[in-house]
C-alpha cells in the first residue's frame, strides 16, 4: 500500500469512527441552545471558539460560544440575524473572519462576511467591517450560502486582502426559476469590497460518480499528511432527508470517496460537516469533526449536532 493510500485510509477511518472518539451528541451551550452546524477553532487567547446557528421559530440566528474542554460551551454573543450556516477563521493579523448565510428560511439567502480585529470584538459581537455578497450565479430571489473559508491573505490588512470562500448555490434552469438542487461554487473577495465567483462543476461531478442526485451543500477544507482535503455533504435522493451522506474529496486527484460514519446507535444520515486540526485539552494533537444528524436517519438520542474528536500520536499535518 502506498503512503498516500495508507494516509487516506487512516483519515477516512478516523472520520468515520465515532464510538472510539471523545464525543457529544445533541450538543448545547450553557443557555440550552442547540449548537447546530457548529464550526470549532482554537482561540489565540486559549481554549476554543465555536460559531453555530439557532432556530428561533421564525428564522435562524448565528451565535458564538467558548469552551475550555470542547464539550461544555459558554454562550458569548449573538453575531448575526437572520442568518445561519456560519464558519469562522483566524485572519493573518490575529483577528477573525465570520462568514454566514444571511437571510434564508424561505427567503432569499446570500453570503455575509463579518470582520473582527481582535478576540474582544468577537466576544462582544461587534464586527468592524461587513460585506454582503451580491448574487452572481443564481437569481437574487434564490440562495447562495453554506460558506467555508479556504484562504485568507492580508497585504498587509483587511483593506488589502483576499478571501477565498466555498459556497453552494441553488441551481436553476431556464424554466424553473425557483431552483432545482444545490450545487458548488467558489468566491473571491478582494479588499473586502470586490466579489467574483465561479461554479465548481468538477466537485459536483466527483460526487455525482457516487450517485449523488440531490443537493450538494456544506463543506470544509483541512490539511492531512501534507495534502489538502475537503469534507463535503451530498444527498443521494432529492427531498430525502435520510439520504444525506458524507464524502472526502481530494482536489489533487479530483476524486471523492464515501465516508461511512459509524455511531453507537447506528445512525445513517449525516450533513453539515466541518473539520479542524487542533490541540486537544490534554495537549495532544487532535482531529475534530462536527456533523448534523437529521431526525430522519438518526438513531434515538443521536439527533441534532454532533461533535467528536480523536487524539493523535502526531500532528497529522
Amino acid at each position: 500500500m502506498s503512503d498516500y493510500a495508507a494516509a487516506l485510509r487512516e483519515l477516512i477511518g478516523l472520520i468515520g469512527e465515532v464510538p472510539t472518539a471523545t464525543s457529544r451528541f445533541g450538543i448545547r451551550d450553557d443557555l440550552g441552545k442547540t449548537m447546530d452546524t457548529l464550526k470549532v477553532i482554537s482561540s489565540p487567547a486559549g481554549g476554543y471558539l465555536a460559531v453555530y446557528h439557532v432556530g428561533t421559530g421564525h428564522g435562524y440566528e448565528v451565535h458564538l460560544a467558548t469552551s475550555a474542554d470542547l464539550l461544555n460551551w459558554t454562550h458569548q454573543a449573538l453575531l448575526d440575524e437572520p442568518a445561519s450556516q456560519p464558519t469562522i477563521a483566524v485572519t493573518p493579523d490575529g483577528g477573525f473572519l465570520v462568514v454566514v448565510e444571511a437571510g434564508g428560511d424561505g427567503r432569499p439567502a446570500w453570503l455575509r462576511f463579518l470582520y473582527y480585529p481582535n478576540v474582544a470584538r468577537l466576544l462582544s459581537g461587534d464586527a468592524v467591517k461587513v460585506f454582503d455578497a451580491p448574487h452572481t450565479i443564481t437569481h437574487r430571489e434564490m440562495a447562495e450560502g453554506t460558506p467555508n473559508v479556504y484562504q485568507v491573505t492580508f497585504a498587509p490588512d483587511i483593506e488589502h486582502s483576499t478571501v477565498i470562500t466555498g459556497f453552494h448555490y441553488l441551481r436553476a434552469t431556464r424554466f424553473l426559476r425557483r431552483g432545482d438542487v444545490d450545487r458548488q461554487a467558489q468566491g473571491l473577495l478582494v479588499n473586502f469590497q470586490h466579489w467574483t465567483t465561479r461554479r465548481e462543476r468538477h466537485l459536483d461531478a466527483a460526487l455525482a460518480r457516487w450517485n449523488v442526485k440531490g443537493n450538494i451543500g456544506g463543506r470544509d477544507e483541512f490539511r492531512w499528511r501534507g495534502r489538502q482535503y475537503t469534507l463535503i455533504e451530498g444527498q443521494l435522493g432529492k427531498h430525502r432527508w435520510e439520504s444525506w451522506r458524507i464524502f472526502l474529496y481530494d482536489p489533487a486527484v479530483d476524486k471523492a470517496y464515501p465516508v461511512a460514519i459509524k455511531t453507537p446507535g447506528g445512525s445513517a444520515a449525516f450533513a453539515n460537516p466541518t473539520v479542524t486540526m487542533l490541540t486537544a485539552p490534554s495537549g495532544a494533537p487532535a482531529l475534530l469533526v462536527t456533523l448534523y444528524l437529521f431526525d430522519a436517519g438518526a438513531a434515538s438520542g443521536e439527533e441534532g449536532p454532533l461533535l467528536y474528536y480523536h487524539e493523535l500520536t502526531d500532528s497529522g499535518r
